[in-house]
């Protein structure tokens, strides 16, 4: 009884290993076949990257132009009124 146990335990253990170096070999061989297109969506995800990096760049410094446009805006402003109101 204990012999069929330990023979069912190997061909259940021996069964497990072959499919797991099935799926490993199965694994292998998609990344071999998809290599190419997954270069193009590395250089794709690379340029996005690259393009969202500008235009934040961009934006920023449009927001700092405007933000130095509003304070020269104020101080002109403030400078008028009480220039007028002293005057």
């Amino acid at each position: 009884m204990i012999l069929e146990g330990v023979k069912l335990m190997f061909v259940g253990m021996t069964t497990v290993v072959l499919f797991l170096i099935f799926m490993i070999f199965l694994i292998q061989l998609v990344s071999h076949l998809t290599r190419g297109a997954t270069a193009r969506e590395l250089e794709a995800i690379k340029l996005e990257r690259e393009l969202l990096a500008r235009s934040r760049k961009e934006k920023k410094s449009s927001q700092d132009a405007d933000d130095d446009i509003a304070v020269i805006a104020a101080a002109v402003a403030a400078f008028e009124a009480e220039k007028f109101a002293h005057g």
